[in-house]
């Protein structure tokens, strides 16, 4: 934070000229986890991102800025059988369910199987796609 930054700053002469720097704006993420049984929709361990075009940019309803499956980069990232999804979510999608994490999984959930759809119905069971952690990181 800025002003951690700046008391850091102090200790190093050298980076005297650092502390004129703007104090720029930060953004709010938000993260949502799930956990399910094997498969994952995806063998590569790849980070999907958003291009659906403006159109459906619609952040209400098309809140998933990109989604990755950890544990496909390493199997311990889940317990033996089961796979994680990592969601990242933009602030504005957040905003615009205010803060309502109920409203805001289902619009994740419609939208990855959009993405997924031979998972579609695992997807949308919550006992099968179970929500493990929602996170909101503020200053991201």
């Amino acid at each position: 934070d800025y002003i951690v930054a700046r008391k850091f700053l102090q200790e190093f002469p050298e980076l005297e000229s650092l502390k004129s720097l703007p104090k720029l704006s930060q953004r709010s993420v938000g993260c949502i986890y799930y956990a399910f049984q094997s498969p994952a929709p995806l063998e590569e361990p790849i980070l999907l991102l958003n291009g659906e075009g403006h159109e459906r940019r619609n952040t209400k309803e098309f809140p998933v800025n990109n989604v990755c499956f950890p544990s496909i980069v390493h199997k311990s990232y889940a317990p033996d059988g089961y796979e994680l999804c990592c969601v990242s979510l933009l602030e504005n999608a957040i905003g615009e369910h205010d803060g309502n994490q109920a409203t805001l999984d289902m619009a994740v959930r419609k939208q990855l199987s959009m993405w997924f759809p031979d998972f579609a119905n695992d997807i949308s069971d919550e006992t099968r796609w179970v929500t493990k952690g929602f996170y909101l990181i503020s200053n991201a």
